[in-house]
């Protein structure tokens, strides 16, 4: 099997991964960067060189060397220009993708990724199962599986609540989906592959992980119950004002309005990333900048300076 090819598959991987922890527009770049690479993958392993780095192109030889294959796994070409769209739309424009869209595209683009292992795994007379512990073993990026478990316990703590209280006011099904839980994605990735072992087998990091989630858990049900009454208050006063209702009336009418008001369809995002890849450089900088905010004190006409001047002067 060619390292290349191996590599290739690697790297699409690695952003897959990684387009578990970007947001909207990024996502979709991440998640064609894998497809671009996978392509790559397939081209060098049939013509042991990368021929075109044309997209379209590749999209054209993927299917010279695996269409019956592909057509079997439901892969069409109307797929890759569906997606090549939205993600020249994302990339050039500012756009943020839906819920169904960014799903769609993964489910794509994982499908896709299993396809092409097995398939080079066919080729070069090999197990897909080998292929993709090389795959592995050349990865960068690292997920964790404990974060997951922990955000898969809170999912299933509040489908039975919905269970529940469905049973008891009428609506099971709605009330389980429109757990918030269907519509939150987490993700723990490090680039050590110790770092995500240590993460994974700790129960005081679980335990954290879990009390995290919890507390995002409920930062997101009072965003979301506070700008769901305000919404409903609005359209109820509209309402009042217009017919001339009384307020329980108005009220009723508006929460069901309200749900589906574009106000209440809103996307929330928290990032946060320690980054200590070099730690010694690092120091140096935090010490550089410390002496350059001192010099300002002392000298306020270095105040007017730019971030960027300041570092060009100090490192």
């Amino acid at each position: 099997m060619p390292l290349q090819v191996i590599k290739r598959l690697a790297a699409s991987k690695n952003h897959y991964i990684l387009a578990q922890i970007a947001n909207f527009n990024g996502k979709i770049d991440q998640y064609y960067l894998t497809i671009d690479n996978i392509l790559s993958a397939v081209i060098v392993a049939k013509e042991s060189t990368l021929t075109t780095t044309n997209h379209r192109k590749k999209i054209t030889k993927f299917f010279k060397y695996l269409r019956r294959r592909a057509r079997i796994r439901r892969i069409d070409k109307s797929d890759f220009d569906e997606f090549y769209d939205l993600w020249l739309k994302s990339r050039y424009s500012l756009y943020f993708p839906s819920s169904p869209e960014v799903e769609k595209i993964r489910l794509f683009t994982s499908h896709l990724l299993d396809f092409a292992i097995t398939e080079i795994a066919r080729l070069f007379k090999s197990d897909e199962t080998i292929l993709a512990q090389k795959v592995d073993e050349l990865l960068e990026v690292y997920q964790s599986e404990a974060i997951l478990e922990e955000a898969d316990h809170i999912h299933q703590y509040h489908q039975m609540e919905a269970e529940h209280l469905g049973e008891i006011y009428g609506g099971r099904l709605g009330m389980k989906l429109a757990n918030l839980w269907n519509f939150i994605e987490v993700s723990l990735l490090t680039d050590h592959k110790e770092i995500r072992e240590i993460i994974d087998r700790s129960e005081d990091i679980r335990n954290l992980l879990d009390e995290t989630l919890k507390n995002w858990d409920q930062v997101v049900f009072k965003i979301q119950g506070l700008i769901f009454r305000r919404v409903a208050l609005e359209i109820a006063d509209a309402k009042m004002k217009k017919r001339a209702i009384n307020a329980d009336v108005a009220l009723k009418e508006a929460m069901e309005a309200a749900a589906k008001h574009p106000k209440t369809q809103f996307r929330l995002t928290l990032n946060s990333t320690y980054d200590a890849s070099g730690p010694k450089r690092t120091a140096l900088f935090f010490s550089r900048m410390m002496k350059a905010a001192d010099d300002m004190r002392k000298n306020p006409n270095k105040a007017v300076k730019t971030g960027w001047e300041i570092y060009k002067e100090y490192l």
